[in-house]
C-alpha cells in the first residue's frame, strides 16, 4: 500500500516537472522568435493594479467552478462535510493541468471521495454530470463565438481554422456521447463487446474480464445517478450558471491583461471577442496530447488575436494570459491538494 502511494506521489512530481519544463521551453521558443529584451521591458512596465484584477478574476473563476461542482455533489450526498467536499473539487485545475487531455483529476477525486465515505458510483455520477455541464457551457460559448466571429476567424486563421472546427466538433461529439451514455438503456452492450475484444489479448485479459462482469450493473447505477441529478432543476440551473460565470470570469482576465499592457479596449464587441478567444483556444485545442494542451493553445490564442496587437504586445499578452489562466489555476489546485492531504477523514 505504501509502495502504491509512493509511486503515485512520484508520478505527480514527475508530471509537475514536465509542466515546468514545458513552461521554460515555451519561454525559450518565444525568446528565440521575438526580441526577448523588448518582452522583458514590456513586462517591467506592466500595470500591477490591472494584473491583480486579472488574477482576482481567475481566482473567482476557480472558486466558482469548485462551488458549482460541489453543489452537484450535495444533491446526491449530504454526509460529506462542506469543507472536505469543496477541497476535493479545488484540486481539479491542478491534476487536469499536469495531465494530457485534462484527464487526471477524476481518478484522484473518486479516490478521495471514497476515502471520505462517498460511494464510487455516486462520485462517478457527480463527476460525469459536472463534466456534462462544463461541456454544455463551453460548447454553447464556442458556438456563439463561431457564429458571431466566423468570418473574422476564417480570415485570421485561413487553413488553420480547420483545427478550431475539428476541436469544436470533438467537444460537441463528446457532449452528445455523454448524453447517450446517460440515457440509452442498452449502451452497456457496446462496452461489453469492447471488453470481449480485449479479452483476446493476454496483457488485458484479466482486467477486461473483471470490467465486463461489472459493466451492466455499473452503467445502470451510473445512469440512475445521472438521471436523478438531471431531475434536480435547481442543481442543473445553478451548476450550469456557475460554470458559465466561471468561464466568463476566467477569460475576461484577458481584457485586464490588455489594460495592464497599456492597451485600451474601446468596445464591448472587442471585449467579448477576447473572452471568446480564450474559450476557443482552450476548449478546441484539448486534443493536443500535452499537459494543458501546451503548444496548440498558445498558437491558437496568438493566431486568433493576429492584427490586434504588435508582435511584442501579442507575445507578452499570451505569456501573461497563460500564467493567469493555466499556471495560476494549478497553484490554486495544488494548495487545495496539500490542505486536503492533511485533512482528517470526516467519517
Amino acid at each position: 500500500m505504501e509502495t502504491n502511494k509512493d509511486n503515485k506521489q512520484q508520478k505527480i512530481w514527475l508530471n509537475i516537472v514536465m509542466v515546468i519544463i514545458i513552461l521554460f521551453t515555451l519561454i525559450t521558443v518565444v525568446g528565440s522568435v521575438s526580441d526577448f529584451n523588448q518582452i522583458f521591458d514590456t513586462l517591467k512596465n506592466v500595470n500591477s493594479g490591472y494584473l491583480m484584477i486579472a488574477l482576482s478574476l481567475s481566482l473567482l473563476s476557480f472558486l466558482s467552478m469548485s462551488l458549482s461542482s460541489h453543489i452537484v455533489l450535495r444533491a446526491l450526498n449530504k454526509k460529506l462535510s462542506l469543507g472536505t467536499g469543496f477541497l476535493i473539487q479545488t484540486v481539479e485545475p491542478f491534476f487536469n493541468g499536469i495531465t494530457p487531455f485534462s484527464s487526471g483529476a477524476q481518478p484522484f477525486q473518486i479516490y478521495y471521495y471514497h476515502k471520505h465515505g462517498v460511494d464510487v458510483d455516486e462520485s462517478t455520477s457527480v463527476l460525469i454530470v459536472n463534466f456534462i455541464l462544463y461541456q454544455m457551457v463551453s460548447v454553447l460559448l464556442s458556438t456563439i463565438g463561431l457564429i458571431i466571429y466566423f468570418d473574422q476567424i476564417i480570415q485570421l486563421l485561413g487553413n488553420n481554422s480547420y483545427y478550431i472546427i475539428i476541436g469544436y466538433s470533438i467537444n460537441t461529439i463528446i457532449l452528445v456521447g455523454l448524453f447517450l451514455l446517460s440515457y440509452i438503456k442498452g449502451v452497456y452492450i457496446i462496452f461489453e463487446k469492447l471488453f470481449e475484444f480485449l479479452e483476446k489479448f493476454k496483457l488485458t485479459r484479466k482486467l477486461a474480464s473483471k470490467l465486463k462482469l461489472r459493466t451492466a450493473s455499473f452503467v445502470k447505477e451510473f445512469q440512475t445517478g445521472v438521471r436523478f441529478l438531471f431531475t434536480k432543476k435547481r442543481v442543473f440551473i445553478t451548476g450550469s450558471l456557475l460554470k458559465l460565470i466561471s468561464l466568463l470570469l476566467l477569460y475576461a482576465s484577458t481584457i485586464y491583461i490588455s489594460y495592464a499592457l497599456g492597451i485600451t479596449i474601446n468596445s464591448l464587441n472587442i471585449a467579448f471577442y477576447l473572452i471568446i478567444v480564450g474559450v476557443l483556444a482552450v476548449t478546441t485545442m484539448m486534443f493536443v496530447p500535452l499537459p494543458g494542451a501546451s503548444g496548440g493553445t498558445e498558437i491558437a490564442f496568438t493566431l486568433l488575436l493576429g492584427g490586434m496587437y504588435t508582435s511584442i504586445e501579442l507575445v507578452t499578452l499570451m505569456l501573461l494570459w497563460r500564467l493567469t489562466t493555466y499556471y495560476f489555476g494549478m497553484i490554486y489546485g495544488f494548495v487545495g491538494f496539500m490542505i486536503l492531504r492533511k485533512r482528517k477523514v470526516s467519517i
